[in-house]
């Protein structure tokens, strides 16, 4: 599709605007490439338009009271440096010639006579400069765009091989200098962001849609990290980022412990309401220099591993660690042994509710640290599968326990619906519940809805459910919501001719950009696209 120009004309003779106005409509009769979108009579009137209008070209007179054309020019050029410039003579004068010539004028016509053979090369000329400038800002931006992504890409790594201890750190300053992380030779403390409930973002979104939200998170964590003073943030591995808060003069404890708290409760709230990622933020104690670095994340990294046993969207400082009790390890072993005894079949929900209930209450009291913790309910998980199973033997079609991603109350819920269901069933075919799903999904199709709104409507586990319908579907829970949206947009598009916001708020989706994005995935074609085929289509 060719592109269009917008035009403004600049003279201070009626006969030559009325001429003007009168070629530009008979041009749009045969193409609709160039619009006349004002006009002016005299420089300064010209100068106050154009920089309202921005128009691709400019046509205008050299000799006008107030201000002559090319000192018009001379004065948008800093404004507009892409907009084309076209002079319109009637006197033959090397001085004028000169100062165009000067002010880079595309053109220099001779008005009388002024042939129309003269305008459509002038505007032909125009065009093809202004598209090669388009093509130009293009590549420059894909350019950027490449040079942005491959810096986190060497960032990433250099950050891990950093901490791993696998760089010297007179390596990892010549690296700083070059990168202009100069902010390490003042004080910081290292952060870690964790997302939560990861094991469902991996079922939801595709390997493709979760790089591109990590490197949007970046972007939103170390946009967040700025406005609070310097640093930096980066991917670090699969669920985990990492970051870095500098300041130049020294800090008090309790200012140092303001300033983290202040940081971290920004970045869950930004990451909530512009992603609606949630996450949970653990600092370490202050450092200096590239020799702490290490050290500094290996603080933040053991406070992390107090996200085990909260909630969501936590922030966590060295002050406020959690007191483990390991020494009641033994204690919760026979727990669990008595639990896996205990379960029978046709097991009420209520009853097995109880009994998760009374083991999550034993924990509350006395925690357990995650290294010992997990490995006993990933045991607890594969004697439920084996009791259950006839021979006792363990088969493909019991997925691994989802260990790695999970909180402990995540992985005692998931525990809690797995079982019910196994026992019960004595397979995975989980038919009620997947039903039950796509009603909720259908039913409420036109509104945004949420993982976590349809595993509480089904009474799972978001984790369990999201990883449940995976199995059960073959596919992603957002995806399908998405592809049922799209479906009903496609359904609504054979009604009538819907415009993208009103089909937007028909399915329930906010971003109209994302709505494109989903449609042309699903049907290979934009809405305007589709509906100017159905069109076609209807005619014949």
């Amino acid at each position: 599709m060719a592109r269009e120009y917008t035009c403004f004309i600049v003279d201070d003779e009626d006969l030559i605007i009325q001429r003007l106005e009168l070629f530009f409509r008979e041009l749009s009769h045969k193409e609709r490439r160039f619009h006349l979108v004002g006009k002016a009579n005299d420089g300064l009137k010209g100068i106050e338009e154009i920089l309202k209008l921005k128009p691709d070209i400019v046509i205008s007179d050299i000799v006008m009271p107030r201000m002559d054309g090319i000192s018009m020019i001379e004065q948008l050029k800093p404004e507009l440096p892409h907009t084309q410039y076209i002079l319109l003579t009637a006197y033959s004068s090397f001085e004028y010639a000169q100062r165009a010539i000067h002010a880079n004028v595309l053109e220099y016509i001779v008005k009388v006579p002024l042939r129309e053979t003269d305008l459509d090369r002038a505007l032909e000329k125009a065009a093809g400069i202004l598209d090669e400038v388009k093509k130009k800002e293009q590549e420059f931006q894909s350019l950027n765009v490449s040079v942005l992504e491959n810096k986190y890409r060497v960032r990433k790594q250099f950050f891990n091989e950093l901490i791993r201890g696998e760089i010297p750190s007179h390596r990892a300053s010549d690296f700083a200098n070059r990168m202009q992380f100069h902010f390490f030779q003042a004080n910081y403390c290292c952060f870690i962001v964790e997302m939560n409930q990861y094991e469902s973002f991996r079922n939801e979104y595709s390997a493709v849609d979760q790089n591109i939200l990590k490197y949007a998170i970046t972007n939103v964590i170390e946009e967040t990290v700025m406005n609070c003073g310097s640093g930096l943030a980066t991917d670090l591995s699969d669920n985990r980022f990492i970051g870095f808060l500098s300041w130049e003069n020294n800090r008090s404890d309790m200012d140092t412990e303001f300033a983290c708290h202040t940081l971290g409760n920004q970045i869950v709230s930004h990451l909530h309401q512009y992603l609606n990622q949630r996450v949970s933020i653990a600092f370490g104690s202050p450092h200096r220099g590239w020799d702490s670095i290490k050290q500094a994340y290996m603080e933040a990294n053991n406070v992390s591993e107090d996200f085990y046993y909260h909630a969501e969207k936590v922030v966590k400082t060295p002050v406020h660690r959690l007191h483990y009790r390991n020494d009641r390890k033994e204690d919760f072993q026979r727990k669990l042994a008595d639990f896996v005894t205990w379960v029978q079949r046709k097991v009420s929900k209520e009853e097995l509710e109880k009994e998760i209930s009374d083991l999550n209450q034993f924990v509350t009291e006395h925690k357990i640290h995650k290294s010992i913790m997990a490995p006993m309910l990933r045991d607890v998980y594969r004697d439920i599968t084996a009791k259950f199973k006839s021979g006792n033997t363990l088969t493909t079609d019991v997925a691994e326990f989802p260990i790695n991603f999970m909180a402990f109350r995540e992985q005692l819920a998931y525990i809690g619906d797995f079982t019910f269901e196994y026992v019960h069933a004595g397979q995975l075919l989980h038919r009620e519940e997947i039903m039950r799903a796509m009603r909720f999904i259908e039913k409420n199709l036109k509104q945004r809805l949420t993982l976590e709104a349809i595993a509480e409507d089904v009474n799972l586990s978001p984790s369990y459910f999201s990883s449940l319908f995976k199995k059960t579907m073959n596919e992603g829970v957002i995806s399908y919501i998405n592809r049922k949206k799209v479906q009903l947009a496609l359904e609504l598009l054979y009604v009538q001719d819907y415009s993208i916001l009103e089909l937007c708020d028909e399915v329930g989706i906010v971003n109209e950009g994302y709505f494109c994005k989903l449609f042309k995935e699903y049907t290979g074609d934009t809405p305007k696209q589709y509906r100017i085929k159905m069109t076609r289509y209807e005619s014949k």
